[in-house]
């Protein structure tokens, strides 16, 4: 019998805890009950996982239905800070298990994993990682609201973006202005969410006892093959090298186009003046059309895409 049903709502603390709680309780005695515990929790979160993401892209694609956001705000405010709580309580459990080191080596980069995540929590920063995903979840707000009136329609950033490979300059350069000029009027609260997020995400990783976010960040997202450093000199082999070739290419660009000064709005359309690709004119032409590629390449893959 499956640990976890199938029909589980991973968006329900109600139906969570049962079984967290079995986890949390249960006797972990024999040879095999180490192993059965990592894959019974690891169902349960895939589970939880998949919720998540649904309450989540229906947020983000619904950001003007209050029963969407408000199922994605009980998540976030009474369901996330308990999967934290019982997450370090499952963590050490099995990390202090007498027996954890006897587990096969395939399980190394797991208990990494979980060891690093043992150090680094504090139960303080339940609520300020809260805070963080309101805010963010704000930010998701505010860019969804945004619309323009162009071309005597109402239109998303998204259909606008169209517009920007139109072949009349003067109708890319009133689109991407169109665009920024509405940006720009929610630019002030965006700009305080993110020194809001500064300032509580400094704050979780003091309370964790490093110096800074990045090296939270680092360890939060079991980072153990490459360091902050690297990605500097990954930012610095691109500056030295991407950058000229950037410049390179761009100088053709303005050449091909004809124009005196190269602008934002001209980065997108054909240099060759040929008209914009439209491979699909609504989201049904799109899903079609990926779902016949993906069964192109093997009926197993099709019926997965045809099945989300």
């Amino acid at each position: 019998m499956s640990f976890v049903p199938d029909d589980l709502d991973g968006a329900s603390w109600q139906a969570i805890e049962p079984h967290m709680n079995d986890l949390r309780d249960r006797a972990l005695s024999c040879s095999g009950c180490l192993t059965k515990f990592i894959a019974d929790r690891s169902a349960l979160a895939e589970i939880i996982s998949e919720a998540r993401a649904r309450l989540y892209i229906d947020m983000t694609c619904q950001t003007d239905d209050e029963d969407v956001q408000k199922a994605w705000m009980d998540f976030v405010e009474n369901v996330e800070p308990k999967l934290s709580e019982y997450s370090d309580i499952l963590n050490r459990r099995l990390a202090g298990h007498e027996a954890v080191g006897d587990l096969p080596d395939r399980y190394d980069v797991l208990l990494k994993g979980m060891m690093t995540d043992i150090e680094i929590f504090r139960e303080e920063n339940i609520p300020l990682d809260t805070a963080v995903t309101k805010l963010v979840t704000e930010y998701n707000e505010i860019c969804g609201a945004q619309t323009v009136e162009f071309d005597g329609e109402e239109k998303t950033f998204a259909q606008m973006a169209i517009y920007l490979e139109n072949t009349d300059r003067a109708v890319r350069e009133a689109a991407w202005r169109a665009v920024s000029e509405r940006r720009f009027e929610d630019s002030e609260r965006v700009s305080e969410i993110y020194d809001e997020l500064i300032r509580i995400r400094h704050q979780i990783a003091t309370n964790a006892g490093f110096d800074g976010y990045q090296h939270y960040m680092f360890a939060a997202m079991h980072r153990f093959d490459y360091s902050i450093e690297h990605c500097l000199e990954f930012h610095d082999s691109i500056e030295a090298v991407c950058q000229p070739l950037r410049h390179k290419t761009d100088a053709e660009r303005k050449q091909a186009l004809g124009v005196e000064s190269l602008r934002p709005w001209d980065m997108g359309v054909d240099v060759k003046g040929r008209p914009p690709l439209t491979p699909f004119t609504n989201v049904q032409d799109m899903i079609d059309g990926c779902s016949r590629i993906f069964h192109s390449m093997s009926d197993e893959l099709g019926n997965l895409f045809d099945q989300l």
